[in-house]
């Protein structure tokens, strides 16, 4: 196979990241998350409340903590409330984990093992998405990342920078999900330590100074956050952190509903998050049988891939996006196979890496791949343009729209019911085409004329009853 150079490499890289960046504003918002999410994230900057996100106008979000939502909310305040500006935060931070991938790889291997890690990293399915998604596991990932490098620095090579890097990151991990971020860490590298004896090393930590400085940065936001919002510590802590972990079907969620899944089936994602590098795991059989007894970083690394997927093994309710603090572990791996049965990565693995990306490209330019019921963009732009000659408020008639909230500045409210309209004036009313059918003789009474026809949803204009 002919081998490419460190030079082209990077080109590689760069092509990826860079085909990345350029599709982040070219579609609308996906799905129910990321829509919920960015309008979280606008509802902070629009009500200037940078302690407690929103979950709805007087609802806190006890879910999760603010960090993805701090980096969004500022990147809409310099870029405008858009999508590129709402997803340009993941990108970023996927661009700040491969510089340290490649720092890793590079003083421990070479740089170009550093450089098809980050290349795998960036053109598996899971990195490729995380690189632009409006969600909190981007931030989780960096910060595990920079928590296990600093770790590492710290332990083997006395770099007492790197290592309060380190617990900066595991301050930021607190920030970006919460005590999940120190378990991910801290069974990683206390399971390394214990097998390779570094008892020594780890002593050599700046512990007082590094748990101050965690604590730093993410125990004043948890302190304010129940003064503002009592309750929340108790809901976070025990509700999210424990039962939603133990209870496969967990009825306490007060944003949405569990993820049950069964068990085991964290594997299943973790293959799917690799997809296509899944197919080159059978190589690393070669890499452990070369390496395994001597090389202290290879234990390391392998601990860090399989710490994620093991904790999430039992639980009992998972997303296939819980793999991504252990993807660049994975990746390395394979970087390191790569290295060890084909001598350096050629033009086969190349054209893989490059095929989901320019496949997004294709389907974002395209555009068809993007019109699902969730997306409210054209729905709530076209809204927004009636207003100059009919003004009006919008209603979603039953399922609330993360989408149509955002793109509409969160002036659209969802009625569970037509008796929740106003008793007088216009109104727009938003409704599900599928529900049409259904649902003409109910809207006959209330003067509703049909401004808008999508394919997924149908927008009248209303006189009221």
């Amino acid at each position: 196979m002919n081998s490419l150079s460190t030079r082209h490499l990077w080109w590689l890289l760069l092509g990826i990241l860079g085909l990345r960046l350029m599709t982040l504003g070219l579609y609308p918002l996906m799905d129910t998350s990321e829509a919920r999410y960015a309008e979280m994230a606008r509802k902070m900057l629009e009500l200037d409340d940078w302690v407690t996100p929103m979950f709805d106008y007087g609802v806190p979000f006890w879910g999760k903590p603010p960090l993805a939502f701090w980096t969004q909310a500022l990147s809409m305040q310099l870029l405008g409330i858009n999508e590129f500006a709402a997803r340009l935060p993941a990108w970023l931070l996927h661009l700040g984990s491969c510089l340290i991938l490649i720092r890793f790889a590079r003083e421990e291997y070479d740089e170009r093992t550093g450089l098809v890690a980050a290349i795998l990293f960036s053109s598996s399915s899971l990195g490729l998405v995380s690189a632009g998604v409006v969600l909190t596991d981007p931030a989780l990932g960096f910060a595990v990342l920079l928590a296990c490098y600093g770790f590492w620095r710290g332990t083997l090579h006395g770099d007492r920078a790197w290592a309060l890097a380190g617990f900066f990151g595991l301050g930021l991990g607190l920030l970006a999900k919460g005590p999940l971020a120190l378990v991910l860490v801290g069974a990683q590298a206390g399971l390394w330590t214990l097998l390779n004896k570094q008892w020594r090393a780890l002593r050599a930590l700046p512990w007082f100074s590094g748990l101050s400085l965690m604590l730093l940065v993410a125990l004043p936001w948890y302190i304010w956050a129940e003064l503002r919002s009592p309750g929340f510590l108790d809901y976070f802590l025990v509700g999210e952190h424990w039962k939603r972990y133990v209870i496969s079907d967990w009825a306490g969620d007060l944003y949405g509903s569990a993820h049950a899944r069964p068990t085991g089936s964290i594997w299943l994602d973790l293959l799917l998050a690799l997809f296509p590098w899944s197919l080159l795991l059978p190589l690393l059989y070669g890499v452990y049988r070369q390496h395994a007894n001597t090389n202290r970083s290879l234990s390391f690394i392998s601990l860090w891939a399989l710490t994620t997927p093991l904790f999430f093994t039992f639980s009992g309710n998972i997303l296939w996006t819980y793999v991504l603090p252990a993807l660049p572990a994975w990746c390395l791996l394979l970087a390191l196979a790569l290295r060890t049965r084909l001598n350096a990565p050629g033009k086969l693995v190349a054209g893989l890496a490059l095929a989901l990306p320019l496949g997004l490209t294709v389907a974002v330019v395209e555009g068809g791949t993007f019109q699902r019921p969730q997306n409210q963009q054209a729905l709530a732009r076209a809204w927004s343009d009636l207003q100059a000659t009919e003004a009006a408020p919008l209603y979603y008639w039953g399922r609330r729209s993360y989408s149509g909230e955002f793109y509409s500045g969160g002036q659209a409210r969802r009625i569970k019911s037509l008796a929740e309209l106003p008793a007088s004036g216009a109104f727009y009313l938003a409704r599900r085409a599928k529900d049409l059918d259904q649902d003409r003789a109910q809207l006959q009474p209330l003067g509703c004329e049909e401004r808008l026809r999508l394919s997924q949803s149908v927008l009248f204009k209303c006189s009221g009853r």
